[in-house]
């Protein structure tokens, strides 16, 4: 290999690391603006509406500070936050959606019956649509799950994966829909019939199974295998509430 060769092809790795890395720290950034966005209009930051410091952000998410800046600089841009110098940050008031809740919350089988109505129809428009990004966030949530310590992560990380291949349509209604489901399983507290309180070996790991072949259909560009492997996962799912 001559000198010439040798420089383009250390150019060309430091390049693929370079882009490597920036890829993560976006994925990461959209992690964290997805959660925090559910958060704000779920109303989980409670009456005041108040958001923690930056710094407290950063140590929960195990982040940079700079990366929790971008990323509340998404959410004031979105008109979902305010900042007040000297008071903090909060949630805007229009972003506040707990006085639309339902005064009776809806049951695990009424949703999951719902998404069985449109969630295995998306994949054509997430193969169609699904940034770069889209794919690394639904993998970074399908690892969250997997490694999740308790019955509370592990369906956090679950449903945010769903929100993440619903929004990766890039269809502001499918996702908003989908936004509404999320808020009534935090409402109930992801409270399921015959509950667990942690998550049981065999659920996690057969849940994550199901929903990498979910994941890995969409990267692949497979909608027809993704819808199957959607709507199996569901009916499923659907099967086991439905038996409690």
């Amino acid at each position: 290999m001559d000198d010439q060769t040798a420089t383009r092809s250390r150019t060309n790795s430091d390049f693929l690391v370079a882009h490597g890395e920036r890829a993560r720290s976006d994925a990461e950034r959209q992690r964290i603006y997805a959660k925090l966005k559910d958060a704000i209009v779920t109303g989980t930051f409670g009456e005041d509406g108040r958001l923690p410091t930056e710094r407290a952000l950063a140590e929960h998410f195990g982040t940079a500070r700079n990366t929790i800046r971008k990323t509340m600089s998404m959410l004031a841009e979105e008109g979902l936050i305010e900042r007040h110098v000297g008071r903090g940050t909060f949630v805007a008031r229009a972003s506040q959606t707990r006085a639309d809740a339902p005064a009776e919350e809806y049951n695990l089988a009424e949703l999951l019956e719902a998404r069985l109505l449109f969630e295995p129809n998306i994949p054509d428009l997430v193969v169609e649509r699904a940034t770069d990004d889209d794919i690394a966030l639904m993998e970074a949530y399908l690892a969250e799950m997997h490694s999740a310590r308790s019955w509370r992560e592990f369906k956090e990380a679950k449903y945010c994966l769903h929100l993440a291949i619903v929004r990766a349509t890039h269809n502001r209604f499918m996702s908003f829909v989908f936004e509404q489901i999320v808020a009534s399983r935090r409402r109930a507290q992801w409270g399921r019939p015959g509950g667990h309180p942690s998550p049981v070996a065999a659920v996690r790991e057969a849940a994550y199974r199901d929903n990498a072949r979910i994941v890995d259909a969409l990267k692949a560009g497979e909608a027809e295998a993704a819808r199957e492997a959607i709507r199996s996962y569901l009916i499923h799912t659907l099967a086991m509430a439905s038996s409690n």
